[in-house]
């Protein structure tokens, strides 16, 4: 017993003689560890802003900014742990690196998952931001992106942070891709009134009308032969460059003008007429 006492204590004053004389190197390891940190830190703030400038794509300029930093990261690990010695320890997490990859990626699947989407969304790109998205039953304006989320200002002010991987996995609409929204609505006429006139005045309206494009050119068509109504379907464009731009008080104000019109010139828009029989007994 006494001599096991002996032998642990030979080998923490060993341990102790040899931590003693790597302190140096151990201290010096971890300053330059550290400056390192923050010298990438800097790196990665100059680095941002240059390649954003050429880029003009956050996605893409982050993307490429963190492949940098890692790099740099783990040169700076390896000199690190050659300062102390460690240039065996430093092959085998090397050669190591790909099992260890392997193992964090299966354990972080969903993150990797966003990662590797925000990585294939930098370079073909379905939106941009600031425009008008709808996805999983979310639509607004995108307000940022990065390699894991996205994030879109929905139209009642709420902030929703999309994963990039449902972004890549679910159906997306862009509304403002190539600044153009078209828009549509019904209007009943009487069957008795003359459904012409009243197309040549629906398509005169839209074409004196500031806020409608007129190419496409706007147009209306007979939709459909109801039980009660002659339903007739107003199609326009408008520019979406701006989300701003007020879609749906623009469709308010276009039908309220053809009501209005088509009121003040005759036409009767009729609502569904129920027939009603009387059975005898």
């Amino acid at each position: 017993m006494n001599e096991q006492i002996e032998n642990f204590k030979n080998m923490l004053s060993k341990t102790w003689i040899n931590l003693y004389e790597s302190m140096p190197s151990i201290v010096f390891s971890i300053i330059v560890f550290g400056i390192g940190l923050l010298i990438i830190r800097k790196l990665k703030g100059v680095a941002y802003t240059f390649i954003d400038k050429k880029s003009k794509d956050p996605l893409v300029s982050d993307f490429l900014v963190n492949v940098i930093a890692l790099i740099l990261t783990i040169f700076l690990l390896i000199i690190s742990l050659s300062i102390l010695g460690l240039g065996e320890i430093t092959d085998k997490i090397l050669a190591g690196a790909g099992i260890t990859t392997f193992i964090i990626g299966f354990a972080l699947k969903d993150i990797g998952e966003n990662f590797l989407s925000g990585i294939i969304m930098a370079f073909k790109r379905p939106f941009r931001i600031g425009d008008l998205i709808e996805i999983n039953g979310f639509k607004g304006k995108v307000i940022n992106m990065s390699l894991r989320e996205t994030l879109i200002k929905t139209l009642d002010g709420k902030e929703v942070f999309i994963p990039n991987g449902l972004i890549a996995k679910n159906g997306l609409v862009n509304y403002t891709l190539d600044d153009l929204l078209r828009t549509d609505f019904l209007i009943g006429l009487d069957y008795n009134d003359d459904t012409q006139k009243a197309l040549d005045i629906i398509e005169n309206i839209l074409k004196n009308e500031e806020a409608i494009l007129q190419y496409p050119e706007p147009f209306a068509v007979i939709d459909e032969l109801a039980t009660s109504t002659v339903n007739v379907k107003v199609f326009f464009w408008f520019m979406t460059d701006n989300i701003k731009v007020p879609g749906a008080k623009l469709k308010s104000n276009i039908m309220l003008k053809i009501f209005k019109s088509l009121m003040d010139k005759g036409f009767g828009l009729p609502s569904d007429i129920v027939e009603v029989k009387m059975l005898e007994k």
